[in-house]
């Protein structure tokens, strides 16, 4: 794996080794257990015996229909409408999702797709994959942390289908392994005017075809009572991804590698702790759409997606959670991460902190699916306003 330097390598093997330490198991054992031989009304004589029949229990399933109304300094103001059913292919499985969306901004991005996570076989398959089309007119910052505080974007399109798919096996002691792939085809361009030289607007403008794809490799440590709205135990998900990019008639290789580790502590009926850290490490030739980057997975709410990206990322956060009643409730939460070009670049002085507040509103209740709305502050950044369906984490 190429990692930038040594630090990087001594801080993913203590997470790692932190993470796997943690795990525990209770061995579960029965004894045989001597019975007297009592004389009975029946001893000697056959005994009808009725069988019932093994009747699968029917679990409910539920639709979220959701429009969602959202404003980002990257892509502008715009509603997305997503449409998701949620339901247990049997009892000891955890809920799965199945669910299609599409949106529009005012910056001309749209896009529409459908996917979802699959579990089954009492509880020890996990199958989740998505396709989709997109075309995005979004800022680039640059790279780093000092791209972020000088606030000067580029403003690229960029359009493409993707795909991802991950096939996950229960190993038991609450780990499951398997492997994926993902794969985009895009054009990138610049949305620029050079004013007297339209040749030069038209080539930039059209863009380069930019393929990357590549398998993956993923391991979740999950003991969570409930997926979608963990009150207590762990969930793990680790993921590295062997990319191959084709551009410019040149072809890149490059790894890419997540850690997001959650913890949920309940603290009496109505209320949870939940903690969450990130960790990503991308390659040296990794694209720069596949860096790592604030604002994208609930990592560090309170900042514009890609605003802050590098190389190398760290973030924590906490969120308390309150169920006022069966349908209502409210969290606060906080945070703080970096980016850097290495973890071992990353000092006291460049943390970003977050914090803010939402509602939930528990909108499918056989399956405790919330909708949650929430109001984040970062640094230097104005409030941004987060709806969507499901916990951030």
């Amino acid at each position: 794996m190429n990692i930038r330097r040594l630090s990087d390598r001594v801080l993913y093997a203590a997470i790692l080794g932190v993470l796997l330490g943690s795990t525990s198991a209770v061995a579960q054992s029965s004894e045989d257990t001597d019975v007297p031989d009592v004389d009975s009304p029946t001893k000697g004589r056959a005994v009808p015996i009725e069988v019932t029949p093994n009747v699968k229990r029917k679990t409910a399933g539920e639709w979220v229909v959701l429009p969602i109304p959202k404003s980002s300094p990257a892509i502008g103001t715009g509603l997305q409408v997503i449409a998701a059913r949620f339901f247990k292919a049997d009892e000891e499985s955890q809920t799965s999702v199945l669910g299609a969306g599409g949106a529009y901004y005012t910056s001309d991005t749209w896009f529409v797709g459908a996917g979802g996570q699959y579990n089954f076989g009492q509880n020890r398959w996990r199958i989740t994959g998505g396709l989709g089309y997109l075309e995005a007119n979004y800022d680039f910052y640059g790279i780093g942390n000092d791209a972020g505080e000088r606030d000067i974007a580029f403003p690229i399109n960029q359009t493409g289908t993707a795909a991802f798919a991950t096939v996950l096996r229960n190993v038991g002691l609450g780990w499951f392994v398997g492997a994926g792939y993902r794969y985009l085809d895009s054009t990138v361009g610049l949305r620029v005017s050079v004013p007297g030289f339209p040749e030069l607007e038209e080539i930039l403008q059209q863009g380069e075809r930019v393929v990357n794809y590549g398998p993956t490799l993923n391991a979740n440590y999950d003991t969570r009572d409930l997926n979608t709205y963990p009150r207590t135990g762990s969930y793990v998900k680790l993921e590295g991804f062997f990319g191959t990019t084709t551009a410019f008639d040149d072809t890149d290789y490059y790894e890419k590698i997540t850690i997001q580790a959650n913890r949920y502590w309940p603290i009496g009926e109505k209320y949870v702790l939940a903690g969450r850290v990130s960790v990503c490490g991308a390659g040296d030739d990794a694209p720069f759409f596949d860096l790592c980057l604030f604002g994208a997975n609930n990592d560090l709410r309170g900042y514009t997606a890609g605003r802050y990206q590098d190389f190398r990322l760290f973030a924590t956060q906490a969120e308390w959670r309150a169920q006022f009643t069966p349908r209502w409730g409210g969290v606060v939460f906080a945070g703080a991460g970096q980016v850097a070009p290495t973890f071992g670049e990353m000092n006291s002085d460049d943390w970003l902190p977050a914090a803010g507040f939402g509602v939930r509103w528990m909108a499918a209740k056989e399956n405790k699916v919330n909708i949650r709305a929430d109001l984040a502050w970062g640094k230097d950044e104005d409030a941004l306003f987060y709806l969507s369906i499901g916990e951030a984490f």
